[in-house]
């Protein structure tokens, strides 16, 4: 991340940056590893936690390309059997209805919190129809991704 900031820092032209989360899974050992750089956090739901909450990364987390002198650092988390991760991009957040309200971080974790228990696919399903059933018929002008995984 660092070196790819210091690249794009030389040749990405003024205004422009890359916001990246990169993100490793491993199964076998239960642990996320994360850097972050202008991305949303990754929203873990643990049965442990009456809550979904983000999980705060280390280091700075500017977009790639803006700031010369970032240190980004790996943050690793170590998981529980049932955990739920929820990767999203803003476009989610900043879905907009027909009065230009946001559907925000709140209605988010909100939704999150209530499908708590279902599958990965059927999760996935329910948080993007929130936000489509919430803007309505309203054009957005940005993506609605996000993925979630279950820890076995």
């Amino acid at each position: 991340m660092n070196r790819a900031n210091a690249r794009l820092q030389r040749d990405v032209k003024k205004g422009m940056f890359v916001a990246l989360l990169y993100a490793v899974l491993n199964p076998a050992e239960k642990t996320l590893t994360l850097s972050n750089a202008g991305q949303i956090q990754p929203i873990l739901c643990s049965p442990e936690k009456s809550k979904p909450e983000y999980v705060n990364s280390e280091g700075d987390r500017f977009p790639l390309g803006i700031v010369k002198d970032c240190h980004y650092q790996e943050t690793r988390v170590l998981l529980k059997q049932g955990d739920i991760l929820v990767f999203s991009t803003d476009g989610i957040v900043e879905a907009v209805n027909d009065k230009g309200e946001l559907y925000g971080f709140e209605r988010f974790l909100a939704s999150i919190e209530e499908g708590r228990e279902l599958n990965p696919n059927e999760l996935l399903e329910k948080l993007i129809k929130d936000v489509m059933l919430y803007v309505g018929k309203v054009e957005q002008h940005d993506d609605l991704t996000a993925v979630v995984v279950r820890v076995d």
